[in-house]
This record gives C-alpha cells, sequence and structure tokens, in this order.
C-alpha cells in the first residue's frame, strides 16, 4: 500500500514553488539595487542592504552576484545601455528635425534628472566610487562619452568636428551643474532653464544658418 506524502513536506514543496515563482530575476534586482545605491551610497550599501530591499536572501543574492562589485558593475552597464537605448538615441533619429531632435533629447534627459530612478546616478556613484574600481571608471567614462556624442552628432550639422566637442562639452557641464543647483536648493528650475537655454540657443544658431 501506498504511503501518504507528509503533510510538513507537501507544504514545503508548495511554498518552495510559490517562491520560486515570485523570486526576483536578475534584471529586477539589478533595478532594484540603483534605488538603494543611490540612496545609500555605493561605500555604505551593503550585500544585507540590497537583498533587504530586494525581499530575498543574501544566498539568493549570490546566487546571481558573487560580491557587491560585480553587482555594482552590472548596474552601471545596465543604466549605461538604458540611456544608450532611451535617451541619447534620439540625437540619432533621422525622423526628426536636428532642432527637434535636440528639444526632446533634453526633455527626456530632464525627465529621467528629475523623475527617473537613474536620473544623476553616474555622477553620484561616480564621485564616490570611481577612484575604487577601474572597471567602473572605464564605465561611467564610457557613459559620459556616449552623452558627449550625441550632443556632438547633432552640433557637427553646424560646426566643425573641434567645435561641436566643445560645445557638447559646454552642454553637459551646464546640465551637470544645474543638476547639482537642483540638489542644493531644490528647485527643478535650475534644470529646465539649463536645459530651456541650450534648446533656444540651438535654435538661435540654425536661424543665422539659414538667414
Amino acid at each position: 500500500m501506498q504511503s501518504k506524502p507528509n503533510a510538513c513536506l507537501v507544504l514545503k514543496n508548495q511554498l518552495l514553488n510559490l517562491h520560486n515563482k515570485m523570486a526576483l530575476n536578475k534584471n529586477d534586482i539589478i533595478k532594484k539595487s540603483v534605488i538603494v545605491f543611490k540612496k545609500r551610497g555605493y561605500t555604505a550599501t551593503t550585500i544585507s542592504d540590497i537583498a533587504s530591499d530586494c525581499g530575498i536572501l543574501k544566498g539568493s543574492l549570490y546566487h546571481h552576484f558573487s560580491s557587491k562589485e560585480v553587482l555594482m558593475k552590472e548596474v552601471l552597464i545596465f543604466l549605461r545601455n538604458y540611456f544608450n537605448e532611451t535617451v541619447f538615441s534620439i540625437a540619432y533619429n533621422e525622423k526628426l528635425t536636428l532642432e527637434k531632435r535636440l528639444e526632446k533629447l533634453s526633455r527626456k534627459s530632464e525627465e529621467q534628472f528629475m523623475e527617473g530612478v537613474g536620473g544623476c546616478f553616474m555622477s553620484l556613484i561616480g564621485n564616490e566610487s570611481v577612484t575604487i574600481n577601474k572597471e567602473f571608471n572605464e564605465i561611467i567614462t564610457g557613459f559620459f562619452s556616449d552623452w558627449k556624442n550625441a550632443f556632438t552628432h547633432l552640433y557637427s550639422k553646424y560646426f566643425s568636428i573641434n567645435e561641436s566637442n566643445l560645445l557638447a562639452d559646454r552642454a553637459i557641464m551646464m546640465i551637470e551643474g544645474a543638476v547639482l543647483m537642483m540638489r542644493i536648493h531644490n528647485n527643478t528650475d535650475y534644470l529646465t532653464n539649463a536645459q530651456n537655454w541650450l534648446v533656444s540657443e540651438f535654435r538661435n544658431i540654425k536661424n543665422k544658418v539659414y538667414q
């Protein structure tokens, strides 16, 4: 006669199956880690902090990431790819006029800095961790190069490459400065005004060229 399964074992298996269905995947953990790192900083954040905010055990976190350094690298790569796909790519959208591209790029950047989870992350974490890990530095530097290339591509319609690079550097410095002032004074007008100025200047440049 076949014995009945142990009730406790059945319950354990049911709970295990439920946990597996509800378990976060690697990308979910990365997205949640952005929030934790941004809030606490890289140095102050522990694996336990991230596991707790993700609602999982440390062992489950280590199943995907062998260390905090590996996780941070994945977070930086994720954010760089995200900005390339959703923000910087706007500069290369041939379906839009150059002016519309800059305007949309500016608005999308503003939206990310004000409301996006990854807004300001590269600058905040970069200031803290760029000297800690060479690989972090390379990814963060690559992020700002991608951003600069997007602006350079737009300015190169009216200026030489050297001039376009200088204007792109200035645009990023202006935005980063505005973000800093926005955070210090808790006033989003700094960023909005900087973005508006960049769009207005670009429009004036275009008008002068076609006069």
